[in-house]
């Protein structure tokens, strides 16, 4: 049913919960992807559909954040540009993720110049082939908008989707004005083109069979962004009651349960046509916004939010500390408390870097006080119900 726009701002906890799995398939993806120990991995072949799948923890990462940004801000940013209000956003976006950003470079570029003076450089370290020109792009986040690949555009590897995320919130003010268009319409209306935002890649992999060609980043995450807004603007404008939360519910399970069975079917025959389970992408973040019930109750317990603030550091982090390990360990068949290690360690130091970097970093740039703890409870604005987290949902891959 369709009702008054709601304007509701803060958290929705179940959609930080799912962060966390997006998170976890990114990095189940890259540890499957690139571990030197082939003989543990062959143990998980069962599991290989799935795993090979994780680069759609990008997707489900641009869905989120544009659910979160047009949430947040489609109303403040209002429906004529204005100066004031975009710097404002802008500021918001660079206190979440720059700082953050710059102490994993930074970290990334120390860690490939004491390994080039202790054993020499390897072939594609942080240290080799980084000019000043390079360099600069990264800090600027800029080192993917004018390629048409993504691969090998900087020393931290995950940076490219930071770019095509800065890409996203410098155009979002404008995007706005055109969401405002939409935010008056019917739920059915926005929520039918969210799907449609997905369709030109979705069909495009069925096409040819893969996920990546030239600007394949640049369709699939204007896409997944532009679905997640649009979602978010047909979850305003739902009257929430308990069918409907009980319908959400439901929905949101069954698009988990549908998610791995597509994905097996995608990867039948040799063919990578995942990229058409994005469309699920939608339904699935819709649902988990409209109910308490069902798989959110799971995302919004107090650990799996936890793990869904610190996703955005994770993302940053996790293959610097993967390839510090390998690097460690050298050749050989790494232990079960090895194995356990080496997939442990990037949580840990993402946990570290969200506490003592992204979220000191924020409240210092938004002037934002300090929070009691770790994992609070937002207080919404005006329902009791708090909306989107405004965090950093940045892609992975």
């Amino acid at each position: 049913m369709a009702g008054a726009h709601q304007v509701l701002r803060g958290e929705i906890r179940g959609l930080t919960g799912l962060r966390l799995i997006a998170a976890v398939w990114v990095v189940a993806h890259h540890f499957w992807l690139f571990s030197p120990d082939r003989d543990v991995l062959a143990h998980l072949d069962p599991l290989r559909p799935l795993l090979a799948s994780g680069w759609l923890g990008v997707d489900l990462f641009f869905v989120l954040s544009g659910f979160v940004l047009a949430h947040n801000y489609v109303a403040v940013l209002g429906n004529r540009f204005r100066g004031r209000a975009a710097v404002d956003f802008y500021r918001a976006r660079i206190s979440r993720i720059w700082p953050t950003w710059m102490v994993v470079l930074g970290a990334v570029l120390v860690g490939g110049h004491v390994q080039q003076a202790l054993v020499g450089a390897a072939e594609g370290s942080a240290a080799e082939g980084l000019d000043a020109v390079t360099l600069l792009r990264q800090v600027l986040l800029v080192q993917v908008w004018d390629r048409p690949d993504y691969s090998a555009t900087g020393p931290v590897g995950p940076g490219w989707s930071l770019s095509a995320e800065w890409l996203a919130y410098l155009a979002f003010p404008l995007l706005a004005l055109l969401l405002h268009r939409v935010r008056s319409r019917r739920p059915v209306v926005p929520a039918a083109l969210a799907v449609a935002a997905l369709v030109p890649f979705a069909a495009t992999c069925l096409v040819l069979g893969t996920h990546d060609w030239a600007w394949s980043w640049l369709l699939r995450l204007t896409g997944a962004f532009l679905a997640g807004s649009l979602v978010a603007l047909a979850v305003a404008r739902v009257d929430r009651g308990a069918a409907v939360e009980r319908a959400a519910g439901r929905t949101a399970a069954a698009v988990l349960a549908l998610l791995p069975v597509a994905l097996w079917w995608a990867g039948a025959a040799g063919q990578d046509r995942a990229g058409a389970v994005a469309l699920l992408f939608p339904v699935l973040v819709g649902a988990l916004a409209l109910t308490d019930a069902g798989p959110a109750r799971l995302l919004s317990t107090p650990l799996v939010v936890l793990g869904g603030r610190i996703s955005f550091a994770l993302y940053l982090v996790h293959m610097a500390v993967f390839e510090t390990l390998w690097t460690l360990a050298g050749a050989g068949s790494a232990s079960a408390a090895g194995v356990l290690l080496q997939l442990g360690a990037p949580f840990l130091a993402a946990w570290v870097l969200w506490r003592f970097v992204e979220e000191p970093a924020r409240r210092r740039l938004r002037g934002a006080p300090a929070r009691r703890s770790a994992v609070p409870v937002p207080v919404a604005v005006p329902e009791p119900r708090a909306a989107a987290a405004d965090a950093p949902v940045t892609s992975m891959a």
